[in-house]
């Protein structure tokens, strides 16, 4: 990028063109066509120096500064998608590359910030004044510079961390510049690829939504699905001067801070934003009905991002948070100090917790081997080593847990694990709801408890609707049933109003489909009922006795 400092400082022509190499749209696309292809997130570190170098260089035209700053985004749009794209696929909480590349587009989007930032300011002369013709360029720099202000709060949730304040002092200084000069509602499409127009209001509200829609508590790739989401229905938010129903979030545009919840408390200042999702609400409602209509798949389907069951959990979860029943914690953590041991996978799971219907292993095993597998039934069998963690806080439903540098290269947001504390005899079984990577290359997680008391059950498949069970066929002619090994989890929340659940593996999930559990002597009958949670490797799913 810095060749232009040897020789080439004389670009200038007595003030008709400023002092830099990209002088003009035709001269960055010349300079830009020479990045490595191969090598986004070095494509993107040199575009980020372009940027800044390119916003700091007087002697620019306001249109033309705009219009290179805007040829630079472009360019590095596509890098910043392969490098998410990349962290996405393969995501690891202690891995330095994943970091790398979330760190490489968090610099791509705050460099173009500040550089739009400037744009308006210094060369628009747009800050505190009211102004009657506004041109197209203008708004387009005013709504690119807010978009990237607001997607780096996404950008930090996929990475596990949470936003900088600066990110929101920055925002709420667009947003009172477009205020100022009337601008809030007016109409743009900055960015040719998009088909909707946006308005710097609407930039303002996509990250305000997310924010209050609890990231933290979804993993990377329902953290992206989220953000499409609201993108997608941005419109339909509502903001006011006046604190309503309608209306239950807030911020204050004088302070540098995340938006929240005021309760019987608005704040009192004419500053103060209130906002809320509107018709949002009623726009994910029709989006959910029409996905739960059928019945959903727990995997994605080779080459689709999104399972339809993504789909609905990020719908449900959203509803959730801008719902007048926003979850809340209900139970007080007390500070813990000991070690947690940890095994992940539904497989190792199945094998340490209670084992019920052992009486029937001699079939199950000879089902098995019938289909070329080789079944582990015990705990001793067990061949991979619990992972011990550092135990931080505990309540009556989930335990604070940091994560040690040379572990969890599993971990992410919805995974399930089997949990034993040092003094305990007996494994739980939990889901990690939360992840905090702020302090470095540290750590902490929240696991949510399912269960304190979680069983291993097989069940024989029977049928549905009076269909005849599947049936394996063996050597000699006979016929075994399929078995199904499940998780049985006692809920330690409302038993009255949850009850047990199942945990299984998604490929042997059949809604409606009728088991036989293997819990004794005396059988009974379940029947598969709809899903409640899932991940990589399990569903967990409602089911009733019969």
């Amino acid at each position: 990028m810095l060749k232009w400092l040897k020789g080439l400082g004389g670009i200038g022509g007595g003030g008709e063109k400023p002092d830099h190499p990209m002088y003009s749209v035709r001269e960055a696309e010349k300079l830009l066509a020479d990045l490595p292809e191969t090598s986004p997130g070095k494509a993107l570190e040199e575009i980020v120096g372009w940027i800044e170098s390119v916003s700091q260089t007087p002697g620019f035209e306001p249109g033309l500064r705009a219009a290179v700053l805007r040829t630079l985004e472009d360019t590095g749009l596509r890098f910043e998608e392969t490098l998410l794209n990349q962290y996405l696929g393969e995501a690891r909480i202690h891995d330095h590359r994943s970091r790398d590349r979330c760190q490489k587009s968090l610099a791509f989007r705050a460099a173009l910030s500040e550089a739009y930032l400037n744009c308006l300011v210094d060369d628009f002369g747009i800050e505190g004044e009211a102004r009657a013709g506004v041109d197209e360029e203008l708004m387009t720099v005013l709504c690119r510079g807010m978009r990237s202000t607001g997607l780096q709060e996404k950008v930090r949730h996929l990475n596990y961390q949470g936003v900088d304040n600066q990110v929101w002092g920055r925002l709420y200084r667009y947003y009172r510049i477009a205020e100022k000069s009337g601008l809030e509602n007016r109409s743009a499409k900055p960015y040719r690829a998009e088909q909707t127009p946006t308005t710097p209001q609407q930039e303002m509200l996509r990250p305000l939504l997310l924010e209050v829609g609890a990231l933290e508590s979804l993993a990377p790739e329902h953290v992206e699905l989220a953000s499409r989401m609201v993108a997608r229905i941005a419109s339909a938010f509502a903001l006011s001067g006046k604190p309503s129903p309608a209306h239950p979030f807030c911020v204050d545009l004088a302070q540098p801070a995340s938006p929240f919840q005021y309760g019987d408390a608005p704040p009192a200042v004419p500053t103060a934003r209130f906002f809320g999702p509107g018709a949002g609400v009623d726009r994910l409602k029709e989006m959910l009905d029409r996905e739960a209509a059928n019945p959903l798949p727990g995997d994605r389907k080779e080459g689709q991002e999104f399972s339809r069951w993504d789909v609905v959990r990020v719908l449900k979860h959203l509803l959730l948070y801008w719902g007048p029943e926003r979850p809340f914690r209900l139970n007080k953590r007390t500070r813990a100090q000991g070690k947690i041991y940890i095994l992940h996978s539904l497989d190792a799971i199945r094998r340490v917790v209670i084992q019920v219907g052992t009486d029937q292993f001699a079939a199950i095993e000879a089902t098995y081997a019938e289909r070329g597998h080789e079944l582990s039934l015990v705990a001793e069998e067990l061949d991979v080593a619990p992972e011990v963690w550092t135990e931080k806080d505990v309540s009556d439903n989930g335990i604070g847990v940091e994560v040690p540098p040379k572990h969890g290269e599993w971990v992410k947001i919805g995974r399930m694990c089997a949990v034993k504390r040092s003094d305990a005899d007996y494994w739980w079984v939990g889901v990690i709801r939360r992840l905090d990577a702020k302090a470095g290359m540290s750590v902490s997680a929240g696991i949510e408890i399912l269960s304190k008391n979680p069983a291993s059950m097989w069940l024989k498949l029977v049928g549905k609707e009076g269909q005849m069970a599947s049936t394996w066929a063996t050597s000699t002619g006979s016929h075994r049933y399929d078995y199904v090994n499940s998780v049985m989890l006692e809920s330690e929340r409302d038993s009255a109003t949850l009850g047990s659940t199942l945990a299984i593996d998604p490929k042997e999930y059949v809604q409606d489909m009728v088991c036989e559990a293997l819990i004794g002597e005396k059988s009974r009958l379940i029947k598969m009922g709809g899903q409640r949670d899932s991940g990589d490797d399990f569903v967990i799913i409602s089911f009733s006795w019969m």
